[in-house]
């Protein structure tokens, strides 16, 4: 069992960037964010933005302890080049890898890229039991991964990350 303190010690990145097409569940909320003791999580998604009702039931799932903010890729990315997202333990949500892409076409300094789940649709192929993916999405992977970005997959912060090479 790991003390909180233990995984306190464990040197992260932040934000830490993951791609999950849950956005905001169980996964991110119990098995993250209490773990990695977040202090914030942020879903970077245009699509949200444009759905109300949707938005504040993602805003309600996370506890009160932890900031939650949503907003679109463009000012994801602007609030991170201005350092606004980068002096706390947050966690920054993305729905797609195509999303990614666009954060970086943003100027967002993204270094490391989490796929954390990708669930099964009709045009992906499984590449782990949790990561399906699209050609679309491997022609996102491969056009980050040349941009120097390092990308892994872990479903929770207690399992070992596997390398993504495009």
């Amino acid at each position: 069992m790991f003390s909180k303190f233990s995984l306190r010690k464990k040197k992260h990145d932040f934000p830490l960037v993951r791609v999950d097409d849950r956005l905001f569940h169980g996964q991110v909320i119990v098995g993250w964010a209490q773990a990695l003791q977040l202090e914030r999580l942020i879903l970077a998604c245009d699509r949200i933005l444009n759905e109300p009702a949707l938005k504040q039931t993602l805003l309600s799932v996370i506890p009160p302890d932890i900031e939650g903010n949503i907003f679109n890729l463009e000012t994801a990315a602007q609030k991170w080049r201005k350092g606004e997202l980068n002096h706390d333990r947050t966690m920054l949500i993305l729905e797609h890898p195509v999303d990614a892409l666009k954060l970086l076409r943003f100027g967002a300094p993204v270094k490391t890229l989490t796929l954390g789940g990708l669930h099964f649709r009709e045009e992906r192929e499984q590449f782990l039991p949790y990561i399906f993916l699209s050609q679309w999405d491997r022609a996102a992977l491969r056009e980050i991964a040349q941009a120097g970005v390092t990308i892994s997959c872990q479903d929770l912060p207690a399992t070992k990350p596997v390398p993504y090479n495009p």
